[in-house]
């Protein structure tokens, strides 16, 4: 029932973003462009005063800071490639997971109108909202918990932050009537753990914060790719590395996120 109710919401929103994005379409006088460059040389279309194409010569170098790529979606966790935690894992059982990034920086080459790979960095986080009654013990190796007895958590959130660094290989269509283009962008994904927390909230103590690293990889990696229309699309994320180290009870333990994506 709730993969049933994940998808319909999915679905709901990606629909309602392309409803959006065809309106906007259709008033020419108006293009919103979500991908903000703030600084440095940037990779876009010229034109000429007919709206023709200007010559360009590949390769071209672009790079600066930015505000791009916003992913936002779900999580799910997999553990020794099932969507099921097993016995050593229920602790970290969850009623929703989500994933939240962007990234702040590029550098990059233009081969061709259609082809292009750049290397960026940003920050991204994800949320697991904990459904037991958990409290993560801090400098604790391995990761360890326990279940406080006189205590009731109303809310009980695990965040993991990490400063990502992914290398992107980046396709392109022709430019459509409108002037848009399809997208298909590809690669691979570094992390370095920033830091990790656990917010709790209850009628007994009130709203706690608690910092520490929890275990959690110093360093992540996996593929991603992500598929869009002008400056909107979707993406999937695998990360290949345990979401725990040096805690045996957790091998096996994985991230999968997908979602929508702002700033293509």
């Amino acid at each position: 029932m709730k993969k049933h109710i994940v998808s319909l919401v999915f679905t709901g929103i990606l629909t309602c973003c392309i409803a959006i994005k065809a309106q906007a379409q259709q008033d020419s006088t108006k293009k919103i462009n979500i991908s903000t460059r703030i600084l440095g040389k940037q990779d876009s279309d010229k034109a000429d005063s007919t709206d023709k194409p200007a010559v360009s010569k590949y390769p071209k170098t672009f790079g600066g800071i930015t505000f791009s790529r916003i992913d936002w979606g779900f999580s799910r966790l997999i553990n020794d490639g099932s969507f099921t935690l097993n016995e050593n894992n229920e602790f970290l059982e969850y009623k929703k997971a989500s994933n939240f990034g962007f990234d702040i920086a590029q550098f990059g080459i233009r081969f061709s109108d259609q082809f292009k790979t750049y290397l960026s960095t940003g920050f991204e986080w994800n949320y697991l909202r904990l459904k037991h009654n958990v409290l993560l013990d801090q400098d604790a190796t391995p990761l360890d918990y326990s279940y406080p007895d006189d205590i009731t958590y109303k809310k009980n959130v695990f965040t993991s932050t990490y400063l990502r660094v992914p290398l992107t290989f980046e396709l392109r269509s022709k430019k459509f009537r409108n002037g848009d283009r399809a997208k298909l962008a590809f690669g691979a994904m570094t992390g370095i753990l920033i830091k990790g927390s656990q917010r709790l909230k209850s009628r007994e103590q009130g709203s706690q914060k608690f910092k520490d690293n929890y275990n959690l990889a110093s360093f992540q990696y996996g593929a991603f790719a992500r598929l869009g229309y002008d400056s909107m699309g979707v993406f999937v994320k695998y990360y290949f590395n345990d979401m725990f180290e040096n805690s045996p009870n957790q091998d096996g333990l994985n991230n999968f996120t997908f979602g929508l994506t702002l700033g293509f």
